[in-house]
This record gives structure tokens, C-alpha cells and sequence, in this order.
């Protein structure tokens, strides 16, 4: 199945060493050393405010949350359909193709880089045509041709053309056992997961902007530089997968004799740090998990985000999926 990815792709021979810094080209045909500021480069939604295209609570007067770049056409035809090429933004191996138009990124590309520092995933979405040969496994040096920019989506997200871009995300996938949370989930009966372990739900993002400006970068380096916005304890029957996917984030403890975790979140969602716990450790406390602390400062942002309910004393609903998908290898 598609999380296997993770696992496999690091067998590969071309890919089985991590580089000290990560190549990154531009994913489209818009010339890096030309621009000048995000003003050059993002796509603003109706709303025609620029920072609508960029990372962050930066949608709906700040209550909607935005998980990547939208990056504007170099160039349009004569039908006004953009001529850009989408290119793989650093070396790695496809991982996922979606080429229907049964979700709100309409034809997309995952692709995950096990070079990296951290082996990450980029998504190129709202693509018009892909490369017919891209399928699950093929290994792709930086700035391959993956398609063509375009608007597609769904009759529900339509995207008008003048708005053409594309989407653009770097980030960490939740769980290899994302489906048997979705299986589980009330809000998703009789909606069926076209898309697997790479479905949006199951990936978190960072703010590409420091890894697409600069030629090359640490990407563990540039995660790592998230500020913890707030932490909790879990206690899960099993480890969960995401941090014997990603041991760099782990920061303490035994992962083998663990009793539980002490689990450092970004503002956004992103599971940054990770201590493991004795059983006689005074964090963990009864029940499954529960929130341990918040940075006052990133309060206000949690709630907007739902990380926090609306009075910021509780956990709010994408805190508590988030949790819900990590641990969801203990179903």
C-alpha cells in the first residue's frame, strides 16, 4: 500500500545516503532568481489579498488554515490556461498519483525524499495534465517534469482559471495506519478514502518558504526551527509509527521500554518532538493522553487553529485527530 513507501524507498540503493544539505529547485517555470519577494510568486485567492496564498492560518480573515504555497503562472495560452512546467522541487521517488478529479487537490503527485535529512514529502496539486510515466517507485532527480500547472479540483472546490496555480507542500505523513483511523471515524462513512495513506488528512505540513528560497538546506534543520507552540502525554498500546519513521525527532528515553511519550507539537499540528517515558515518570498521567502544557503566546493561534477549544483551556478538534491518527496503529 502507498505509507509502505516510507520503508521501501529507503532501501534504494541511489537513495540510501543522507546529504548534510538538501538541493532544492523551483517547481515551476518561474525563474528563482528573479523574484524578489512573495509578491513575485503567490497566487492570492478571491480575496486578492496576497498572504491568501501562503502558509498559515491566512484564509477566511485568519480562521483557515492553508497548508502549503500557491504559486502563480509564468506563462498562459491563448485559451488562458497556464504553459508552466511543474518540477520536482529535490531528488526522490514517487510515492502517489492521483490523476482524477475525486478530491479538492484534483490531479496530484507525492513524492518522498529519503535523502533528505528527514525523508519528507512535497505534493504538487491542481495539476492539468502529469506525466504519463510517473507511477509509484520511479526515482526522480530534482527538477524532473512531473505536469502541467492547472486549476483542477472538484465541482464542490472549483478553482476558476484566472486563479490557476499550484499547490505546493512540504511535510510529514501521521500514520502508515491512517486507514484504519479513517474506518473508524464517524465523519467519514459512507465517504470512501480514494487516496489511502496519502490523503490530506493523514499529512502535515511545514512552511516550504525556507526550503524553496535557498538553494539548498538541513530540512531537518528547518523543521526542527518550528517553535513548540504546546506539548502532551500519550499513552498508547503500541509505538506509534510516525516516530520509528522519523527517529531524528526523537529528542529522549528508550523507544523499547517506553511507557508512554512526552510529544512536542508547532503551532500548526506537526509532532516535533518526541521523549520517550518511564512508567514512573510524573508527566504521564491517567487516560490515554491529555494536554500537558501551552506556550501562552501561541494560545490565541492554537485556538484559531482548533489545536485549543475556543476558551484555550481545552484540546481542540485538530489536536484531537491529530493524536487520534498518531495512535492509530493501537486500534
Amino acid at each position: 500500500m502507498t505509507g509502505g513507501w516510507f520503508q521501501r524507498a529507503s532501501c534504494l540503493g541511489l537513495l540510501a545516503t543522507a546529504a548534510t544539505a538538501t538541493e532544492f529547485v523551483w517547481p515551476t517555470s518561474l525563474d528563482r532568481s528573479q523574484l524578489r519577494g512573495p509578491e513575485d510568486y503567490l497566487q492570492p485567492t478571491e480575496s486578492k489579498r496576497l498572504e491568501s496564498g501562503g502558509f498559515g492560518m491566512v484564509r477566511d480573515d485568519g480562521h483557515r488554515f492553508h497548508e502549503g504555497l500557491d504559486i502563480r503562472p509564468l506563462g498562459r495560452n491563448k485559451s488562458g490556461d497556464p504553459t508552466d512546467l511543474v518540477f520536482s522541487a529535490t531528488e526522490g521517488v514517487v510515492a502517489y498519483v492521483n490523476p482524477r478529479l475525486n478530491g479538492a487537490y484534483g490531479r496530484y503527485v507525492v513524492m518522498l525524499h529519503p535523502r533528505a535529512e528527514i525523508p519528507v514529502y512535497t505534493l504538487y496539486a491542481h495539476l492539468a495534465a502529469l506525466q504519463p510515466e510517473l507511477k509509484p517507485g520511479l526515482v526522480l532527480g530534482a527538477g524532473k517534469v512531473l505536469g502541467v500547472m492547472g486549476h483542477s479540483s472538484t465541482n464542490e472546490t472549483a478553482i476558476p482559471r484566472d486563479r490557476a496555480h499550484l499547490h505546493f507542500e512540504v511535510g510529514l505523513m501521521l500514520s502508515a495506519q491512517f486507514q484504519a483511523w479513517y474506518d473508524a471515524d464517524a465523519d467519514n462513512r459512507n465517504l470512501p478514502n480514494h487516496h489511502g495513506a496519502f490523503n490530506g488528512q493523514n499529512l502535515i505540513g511545514l512552511d516550504p518558504t525556507p526550503l524553496l528560497t535557498r538553494s539548498s538546506s538541513n530540512v531537518l534543520t528547518v523543521l526542527r526551527s518550528q517553535p513548540v507552540a504546546l506539548a502532551i502525554t500519550l499513552r498508547p498500546k503500541r509505538t506509534p509509527d510516525f516516530i520509528t519513521r522519523y527517529p531524528a525527532l526523537l529528542k529522549g528515553g528508550e523507544v523499547a521500554t517506553a511507557a508512554g511519550w512526552y510529544v512536542e507539537f508547532s503551532w500548526q499540528g506537526m509532532p516535533i518532538g518526541w521523549t520517550a517515558l518511564k512508567a514512573s515518570d510524573p508527566r504521564l498521567r491517567p487516560g490515554a493522553w491529555s494536554l500537558f502544557g501551552v506556550k501562552e503566546e501561541y494560545r490565541p493561534l492554537l485556538v484559531q487553529r482548533r489545536m485549543l477549544s475556543a476558551n484555550g483551556k481545552a484540546a481542540g478538534e485538530t489536536l484531537i485527530r491529530q493524536v487520534d491518527i498518531l495512535t492509530a496503529n493501537s486500534r
